[in-house]
């Protein structure tokens, strides 16, 4: 879309794509979050939506990129990459930034559907938004949050080497959880930008939305 050049954006690792959904694609993306994100019972973000019923979970995700695309400056954005593995929507890694310009700093966050965990892509899809982060937009630093007991999340942060940065506890449906959050600085990517391969695509006239 010659209005919304973010259309263009891609990034490959070796067994990922990610970039923003057509509509049917995000249709397919709402499916895999209907067959299950988090085990029964799991609480691994703020807002319980991937424990909801299926038909709300699907609307949730629909919902939530129209909302992102609809809401995006280049002081509040969040990117909604849908990850595809052999022409398949298989998840979705985001990231986003309050005041870039300003701060440098970026969160990333991401779910798998369910058939698809434990097979190392969420690694690749951490790698594919550093690598973003660090490497096309300039950050200086990158967070990530994880629930306690969220073991896959917090494994794939140390994959990459970050270091603890608080813990703070916050209510979900009445419940407390403690979220742990932890950051990477640049120098420190440096460090890990070859554990994945990454490629960037069609950056370049995207770059005034983020900054």
């Amino acid at each position: 879309m010659r209005h919304w050049p973010l259309t263009a954006l891609q990034l490959t690792t070796p067994d990922l794509v990610l970039r923003l959904p057509t509509d049917s694609e995000l249709d397919a993306l709402a499916q895999v979050a209907a067959d299950g994100v988090v085990p029964d019972g799991a609480v691994y973000f703020p807002q319980p939506w991937a424990s909801a019923p299926p038909a709300e979970r699907a609307r949730s995700v629909v919902q939530n990129h129209w909302w992102a695309r609809g809401d995006w400056t280049r002081y509040n954005w969040r990117l909604l990459l849908a990850v595809f593995h052999g022409g398949q929507v298989i998840g979705q890694q985001n990231l986003s930034a309050r005041d870039f310009a300003t701060t440098g700093e970026a969160r990333t966050g991401f779910w798998l559907g369910s058939r698809f965990q434990g097979q190392g892509y969420g690694t690749q899809m951490r790698a594919a938004a550093l690598a973003l982060a660090f490497d096309g937009l300039g950050a200086t630093r990158v967070t990530s949050t994880a629930f306690a007991d969220n073991a896959a999340s917090r494994a794939v942060s140390r994959r990459f080497g970050y270091r603890p940065n608080g813990v703070h506890r916050i209510s979900v449906d009445g419940r407390p959880y403690d979220a742990h959050e932890e950051v990477m600085a640049a120098a420190d990517w440096q460090g890990y930008a070859d554990v994945v391969p990454v490629g960037i695509a069609g950056l370049s006239d995207c770059l005034p939305f983020f900054r």
